[in-house]
C-alpha cells in the first residue's frame, strides 16, 4: 500500500493500461540507463523509500502553506490538486535540483544510522542538554529540539522547507504554485504568486537542521571540547552528523565538504585534515565502517598511515578555495579528459 511503502504511489495513482507502446517505449529508455548504472552508486531500496517519502512531506507541507494562504474561494479549487501535487511535480522534473537530490541522501544517510545505532546520538546530545556550560546547553537543546521536530511518529527524519538552500526554496515553492494553477479556472496567477511569495519571506536557512548541528559543535569548539576524547564519544554514539560537523570545523572546512568525504569513502582523509590521531580513526571505522563501505578496517587504517603530510595540506589548500572555481575547474577537467 502506498501508505506503507512509498515506492507504491506512483503506481497508485493511475490505472495501467496493458495496451501502451508509448510507454513500452519510455520505459525502455529508463530500465537502458537503470540496467547500466554503476552499482557502488546505485540508490538501495531503503533509500529510494525514505528520499521519496521525505520528498512527498515536504512538498505536502508547502501545498498547504500556499493553499492556506489564497481566498477561501480558490483555495477549495487549489486544494483538489493536492493528492497529485508530489506526481505532477516528478512528471515535470521541477524537482530535480541538485542541492534537494544531495539534501535528500543526506537525511536518508543519517536516518539510516540512527536507525542502526538504535538512535544513539540523539542518546548522547540529550546529556548535553543539561551541561555546565550554558552554550554548550542552548545548542544542545536546540539541536534536540529540531531533530524532534523533524522526526515522523515513526521517528523517521524528515525534512521542513527551511532546510532548503534559498535557491532550491524559491524554485520548489513556485514550482507548486504552478503546479496548483492548473486546478483553477480563470486569473489566479497574481494569488498564487503572493502566496508562494508570503512563504518565502519566512524561509531562514538560519534554522536548518545543519545549522543547529554546526551551532552544537561550535560551542563544543570554544569551550575547548573539540578534542579526540570528544569524537571518541560520539563516533560511539553513532552520532554522524555531529562527528562531521566537529570534524569540518577542526580541519578548517565547510560542513557539506566533510560530509561529503564521510559518506564517500574518505573518513580517513577527513580525520586526517581534522589531526586526529590514530586511535580516534579506528573508532571511527568501528563505528561506521559497515555503513560507508571503507572496507576492513585494517585495510582502512593503511589509507590512515598511507596519507602523508603533503597530501593533507594540499586536499586542505583545495577545499577551501571557493566553491564554484572548484566546480568550474572539476567541469573543465571532465571535459578536458
Amino acid at each position: 500500500m502506498p501508505v506503507e511503502w512509498p515506492l507504491a504511489a506512483p503506481a497508485a495513482d493511475r490505472p495501467l493500461d496493458t495496451a501502451r507502446p508509448r510507454a513500452a517505449r519510455e520505459r525502455l529508455a529508463i530500465v537502458r540507463a537503470d540496467f547500466f548504472l554503476d552499482e557502488s552508486g546505485r540508490l538501495t531500496d531503503e533509500e529510494r523509500s525514505l528520499m521519496a517519502a521525505m520528498l512527498r512531506g515536504l512538498i505536502s507541507d508547502i501545498g498547504d502553506e500556499i493553499i492556506a494562504a489564497l481566498p477561501a474561494f480558490l483555495a477549495a479549487h487549489a486544494d483538489a490538486g493536492r493528492d497529485t501535487l508530489y506526481r505532477q511535480l516528478r512528471n515535470t522534473g521541477l524537482v530535480e535540483r541538485d542541492g534537494l537530490v544531495a539534501l535528500l541522501l543526506r537525511r536518508a544517510d543519517e536516518q539510516q544510522l540512527s536507525a542502526r545505532m538504535e538512535r544513539g546520538g540523539d542518546a548522547f546530545v540529550a546529556t548535553l542538554v543539561g551541561d555546565a556550560d550554558a552554550p554548550v546547553a542552548d545548542a544542545a537543546m536546540g539541536l534536540t529540539v529540531a531533530r524532534g521536530r523533524r522526526r515522523d511518529r515513526f521517528g523517521r527524519l524528515g525534512i521542513e522547507f527551511d532546510d532548503l538552500a534559498a535557491e532550491d526554496a524559491v524554485a520548489l515553492a513556485y514550482a507548486v504554485a504552478g503546479v496548483l494553477r492548473e486546478q483553477i479556472e480563470g486569473e489566479a496567477d497574481q494569488l498564487l504568486a503572493l502566496a508562494a511569495q508570503a512563504l518565502l519571506v519566512r524561509h531562514d536557512e538560519g534554522k536548518r537542521l545543519d545549522a543547529a548541528v554546526a551551532a552544537l559543535a561550535r560551542a563544543l569548539d570554544a569551550a575547548g571540547r573539540s578534542d579526540d576524547a570528544m569524537l571518541g564519544q560520539i563516533a560511539q554514539a553513532g552520532d554522524a552528523a555531529l562527528l562531521v560537523a566537529l570534524l569540518s570545523r577542526r580541519a578548517g572546512i565547510e560542513g557539506a565538504d566533510g560530509w561529503a568525504f564521510f559518506s564517500g569513502g574518505e573518513a580517513m582523509m577527513l580525520a586526517r585534515l581534522a589531526g586526529c590521531e590514530r586511535g580516534t580513526a579506528a573508532q571511527i571505522l568501528a563505528a561506521f565502517d559497515a555503513l560507508f563501505g571503507l572496507g576492513a578496517p585494517d585495510r582502512a587504517i593503511e589509507r590512515f598511515d598511507a596519507l602523508d603530510d603533503d597530501q593533507v595540506t594540499r586536499c586542505r589548500g583545495w577545499l577551501r578555495l571557493d566553491p564554484h572555481y572548484r566546480a568550474a575547474r572539476d567541469i573543465l577537467e571532465a571535459r578536458n579528459g
